[in-house]
């Protein structure tokens, strides 16, 4: 029970990412940095000098840490780049797509299966997608690189999760996040120095997204979702990150007031259902 609450308040943390991010008026790679050097920064003092916690040794097994964060800044920067130069609406209709990688990445790397109330729940929750955005889907839509963009941005999250799985065998949740966001950062640091973007001189505004993007999406959003990947099946986790885009309109309707469209109602509706079917009581949390 504890798993899935804790589950949930990631879903509902990294469902604010769009809102801090439109809040800001950084360029993608500062607000990016920022973000993951923060975050890192914390927790590394958490984990290494107030908790004592021995320091990892870098050696093979390490690898999967380094993929990871790699995989997880190349993840946040294509989606950032799909939404600034496509529509929101294909942008979050390509990156709905990221459960079928990572399903068909944990059949073949962890050996997880596909289940028929799985399938079932993938089938409620893609159809409330697709009625979100398809009032405004635009075959016609110019942003190529954008569309692409996006579809890569799926394939790396589904990269990174799988990866972040695997070096969760090997290393605690707070060591595994601490070196994964440093790892972003870092990423981050080389694309601002390339586009030589200001670091620093920046409103008072993008400064509070910020903040705001390091303690919903970042530490309550993807440090719970990384420590529950040991813990619970990718596929299920995957499949329940459909909700996202609906919770992240919810929201845009009480801060900025977006109009909660019947589409969006019918879609919330949609996605419960799917998540009502995946958090059944009889349905087991361990690999199935």
């Amino acid at each position: 029970m504890l798993h899935t609450l804790l589950y949930f308040l990631a879903l509902f943390s990294l469902s604010t990412s769009p809102n801090w991010a439109r809040l800001s008026q950084m360029p993608v790679d500062v607000l990016g940095f920022w973000r993951l050097l923060i975050a890192s920064v914390l927790i590394f003092v958490w984990v290494f000098f107030y908790r004592r916690q021995p320091f990892p040794r870098i050696e093979k097994k390490f690898f999967w840490v380094i993929a990871s964060g790699i995989f997880f800044f190349g993840h946040l920067w294509t989606y950032k780049y799909a939404s600034k130069t496509t529509s929101v609406a294909n942008t979050m209709i390509f990156f709905a797509t990221n459960p079928i990688w990572s399903t068909l990445g944990s059949i073949f790397f962890f050996n997880e299966r596909f289940t028929r109330r799985l399938g079932l729940a993938y089938l409620l929750a893609l159809s409330g997608i697709t009625l979100l955005v398809s009032h405004q889907f635009d075959l016609n839509s110019t942003g190529f690189l954008g569309d692409i963009s996006a579809i890569a941005s799926a394939l790396l999250f589904s990269a990174y999760i799988l990866t972040g799985k695997r070096a969760r065998i090997y290393y605690s949740n707070s060591v595994y996040a601490s070196f994964q966001y440093l790892i972003g950062a870092i990423c981050f640091f080389l694309a601002v120095l390339i586009s030589g973007h200001d670091f620093t001189n920046h409103s008072t505004i993008s400064w509070t997204a910020v903040a705001g993007l390091v303690i919903f999406p970042t530490l309550l959003g993807h440090l719970s979702f990384s420590y529950l990947m040991s813990t619970m099946n990718l596929s299920l986790m995957s499949c329940g990150k459909l909700i996202e885009p609906v919770l992240a309109s919810i929201i845009a309707y009480f801060v900025f007031g977006e109009l909660l469209t019947p589409h969006a109602i019918m879609a919330f509706i949609l996605t419960a259902s799917a998540l009502f079917v995946l958090f059944m009581p009889s349905l087991r949390f361990s690999k199935t």
